[in-house]
Parts: C-alpha cells; sequence; structure tokens
C-alpha cells in the first residue's frame, strides 16, 4: 500500500460530475411526473395587473367543479398569491416523505392539489430575494419532488413577462399548452403578443387568448361600459392564428371574492364572469380533445 501511487483527483471535475447527475435525475423526475397528467395548461401575460392568478385560479376550479383530477402550480416564486385566492392557510405546509424524497401539494377546494412558494414561508410579510438559478432550482423541485400523482389538468399559474420561471416552465414542459391572458388596455396587448410571439418562437402550442376586464356593467343601469376600446384581443388572435377563448367582463365580486379566498366561480355561479368562464372551459376542454 505504501508504495503504492495515490491517483489525482480533479475536484472541479467530480463536484461537476455529481450535479450533472443530479440535474439528469430530476429531469427524469419530472419527465415520470408530467408523463402521469394529461394535460398540462401554462397561464401567462405579457404584464401584471391582467388578472392572471384569477383567471388560473377560476380556471381550475371550475375544472375541479366537472369531477375532474386537477392540480395548481403557483409558479410565481417571489409573488405567490394562489393560496390566497383559494383561501388555504399561510400556515399550511406540504407533507414530506424523507424516505421517498418527496413532498405532497396541500389539498385545496373541491379535491385539487395546490403547490405554492407561500407555503415555505414563515409569514405572508417574507420577502424571497432569490436570484435566477435559485427560482429555476425550486421550480424543479415542484414539478419533479412533488408527488401530484395522476392528475387531468395542472394548471400552472406562471409570473408576468419572461421571466425565468416562465423560461425553465416552458422549456421543462414540452407538451404544455399556453393560455395568455391580458385586458383591452393597449399597453397590455402589446406585452400579451411578445409573450406569443415568444411562445411560437419556442415551438410551444398556445390555445388562445383570454380578455379580462373586458367591460363593466353598471349594477344600478344595466349599461354596458366599455372600459378601454375594444377589439385589441380580437385581432391579437387573428394576426396569430389562435383561438379568442372568451373575454370576462370586470365585475367588483370577482376582486372582493380574490381577497377572501373563495373562487368567484363558486360563490357567484350565475354571475356574467362565472358564465363566461363555462364558455372558457369548454373551448379550451374541445381544443386539447377532452372526453
Amino acid at each position: 500500500m505504501g508504495n503504492e501511487e495515490i491517483p489525482d483527483i480533479d475536484l472541479k471535475k467530480a463536484v461537476s460530475e455529481g450535479q450533472q447527475e443530479m440535474v439528469d435525475e430530476r429531469m427524469v423526475s419530472i419527465q415520470n411526473n408530467m408523463s402521469k397528467i394529461k394535460h398540462k395548461i401554462v397561464i401567462i401575460s405579457g404584464k401584471g395587473g391582467v388578472g392572471k392568478t384569477t383567471v388560473a385560479v377560476n380556471l381550475a376550479i371550475s375544472l375541479a367543479s366537472l369531477g375532474l383530477r386537477v392540480g395548481i402550480l403557483d409558479v410565481d416564486i417571489t409573488g405567490p398569491n394562489v393560496s390566497k385566492m383559494l383561501g388555504i392557510s399561510p400556515e399550511v405546509r406540504p407533507r414530506v416523505d424523507p424516505d421517498a424524497k418527496k413532498f405532497y401539494p396541500v389539498d385545496g377546494p373541491l379535491n385539487t392539489k395546490v403547490m405554492s412558494m407561500s407555503f415555505l414561508m414563515q409569514d405572508s410579510d417574507t420577502p424571497v430575494i432569490w436570484r435566477g438559478p435559485m427560482k429555476m432550482g425550486a421550480v424543479r423541485q415542484f414539478l419533479g419532488d412533488a408527488e401530484w400523482g395522476e392528475l387531468d389538468y395542472l394548471i400552472c399559474d406562471l409570473p408576468p413577462g419572461t421571466s425565468d420561471e416562465t423560461l425553465d416552465i416552458l422549456q421543462l414542459i414540452p407538451d404544455e399548452n399556453i393560455v395568455v391572458v391580458t385586458t383591452p388596455q393597449e399597453v397590455a396587448l402589446m406585452d400579451a403578443r411578445k409573450t406569443i410571439s415568444m411562445s411560437k418562437v419556442m415551438e410551444r402550442s398556445v390555445l388562445g387568448i383570454i380578455e379580462n376586464m373586458s367591460g363593466f356593467k353598471c349594477p344600478h343601469c344595466s349599461e354596458f361600459i366599455e372600459l378601454y376600446p375594444p377589439g385589441g384581443a380580437e385581432k391579437a388572435s387573428i394576426d396569430f392564428n389562435i383561438e379568442l377563448l372568451g373575454k370576462i367582463p370586470f365585475e367588483t365580486q370577482v376582486g372582493q371574492q380574490g381577497d377572501q379566498g373563495l373562487p368567484f366561480v363558486l360563490k357567484y355561479p350565475e354571475s356574467e364572469s362565472a358564465k363566461s368562464f363555462k364558455g372558457i372551459v369548454k373551448k379550451i376542454r374541445e381544443l386539447v380533445k377532452e372526453s
């Protein structure tokens, strides 16, 4: 033993190979998880403030109300709001299985499965001050280490714009279907068009566009008021050859129910917004060839 040479060890190479092995294992886990989910719907927008999370939450609950198995993934790492809109206590934590190195999404309304960064924070005022690689690592854990099981739909609520989380999701789930949310406002439509273009460049399937806050019906005189010049979403759908999935009017109850933690499709099933969502859900199911 004393005369044997000790081989040189390239620590940098060893660490690199170890990290690559971990990445490969995570990618296999993601692929296995996603293969059990029939339809992955990614909700994105070009800018914030267009009601993207409201759309994601109510879409998920609308699908779950049909008896479908639905998961909701909040991909907005630095600004997670899904749990608040679903009325899930910030004190709830995912159940962890250390032996299997897995954790289980939290139970939401109508037997939905929910995962959000908010479940891992000390309180709602705690900021997540992370750079890109850490955010991307969290996204990959949510996809690969969470035990989603077999689902009919996984609804992913992404942060606005083309951030690291958005690009990572689009790369990690090649068979996803994208739904773009906008308002009739010109600046929102400008950013929505860029988002559609990005999705096309990445060769991802864009199911269509939803126009949120599309006009306002006066509760006193029932007159319909256009809040912004109409026609922007229709034009975008024609220009990009995608579906206009529907228009959701502006209703005060919608915002109030989001703050109170009860999706408006459950609280006000006969509202104009809930009726619009029924049409949107029908179109989406037809487009993904849902039986």
